[in-house]
């Protein structure tokens, strides 16, 4: 994209594990946007937004969480739900803020990433302009059999890198049948997660659900009223319960998981609503 300067790069965290990052910047940004993306996808799916925002003078940076994508860890796997977000803050103050003297953050989450942003949010408020969160996984619909709830409580004690399933089925995440294909063919995709992960994840979301009420900074949330793989409750909990005096929810017929990657004549009206909003808040 001529708009953009894309670079890579790779960071090691607290706890030595190597996370990679990429970044499409423009020459003099308004603004940053800071995509922390979803279960078992990586930095890499986001064309469609970049596309929207090119020319817009905002500069774009994304990481790789764990265990996904190119960065290091096992695959799925995470001890603490913590680390992930402590790699974005990583990400936020050792690289982005010292490329980027005084401009506003806006951090988007999308699905698993939208959960990871919301915790962000939460304990990092100061780095943050606004807050996007596109189908939040605080309410997951996808069914976990009762075998594999009780299995993996056993096995995050006993054997917590061991790793199942994830049990989500890739038609679900966009009406588009070749987005479901490139998604599927995608060697950077994966369908793991680890006992321990499902464990994190089940207090991660308990925590994000009770705090809500904490989020006091501009929020703007979108999802599918067809999501078939997270309640469209999570992010009408959000709303619900949010504390900002500026937030707004945008539920869309039809869509599933995946708004920004649904067919054409409907993901340019979701991303027309987040570019506008971007805009206005930078």
């Amino acid at each position: 994209m001529a708009s953009y300067n894309h670079n890579m790069g790779v960071f090691l965290s607290s706890d030595r594990v190597r996370i990679f990052y990429q970044s499409w910047q423009v020459e003099h940004p308004k603004g940053i946007l800071v995509i922390s993306h979803g279960l078992g996808e990586h930095s890499g799916r986001y064309h469609n937004l970049l596309e929207t925002l090119s020319g817009k003078d905002i500069s774009i940076y994304a990481s790789d969480h764990r265990g996904s994508g190119l960065s290091g860890g096992i695959r799925g796997h995470v001890d603490d739900f913590k680390k992930y977000y402590a790699d974005i803050k990583h990400l936020v103050d050792a690289i982005i803020k010292n490329e980027n003297k005084d401009i506003p953050i806006i951090l988007l989450g999308h699905s698993l990433g939208g959960l990871i942003a919301e915790l962000y949010a939460l304990n990092y408020p100061e780095d943050l302009k606004a807050l996007i969160l596109s189908a939040p996984a605080l309410i997951p619909t996808v069914e976990v059999p009762p075998w594999k709830k009780k299995l993996g409580k056993v096995f995050s004690n006993l054997f917590p890198t061991v790793t199942m399933s994830n049990e989500i089925d890739p038609n679900h995440i966009s009406t588009d049948k070749s987005v479901v294909q490139a998604y599927l063919d995608d060697p950077l995709v994966h369908d793991q997660v680890s006992a321990k992960f499902y464990q994190e994840y089940l207090k991660a979301t308990a925590e994000a659900i009770k705090r809500a009420k904490e989020i006091r900074m501009p929020i703007l949330l979108i999802h599918g009223k067809s999501d078939k793989m997270v309640s469209i409750k999570s992010s009408q909990h959000i709303f619900r319960e949010a504390s900002s005096t500026d937030k707004t929810i945008e539920e869309f017929d039809g869509l599933f998981h995946e708004t920004m990657n649904e067919k054409v004549e409907h993901r340019e009206k979701v991303l027309k609503i987040m570019e506008n909003w971007i805009l206005k808040h930078i």
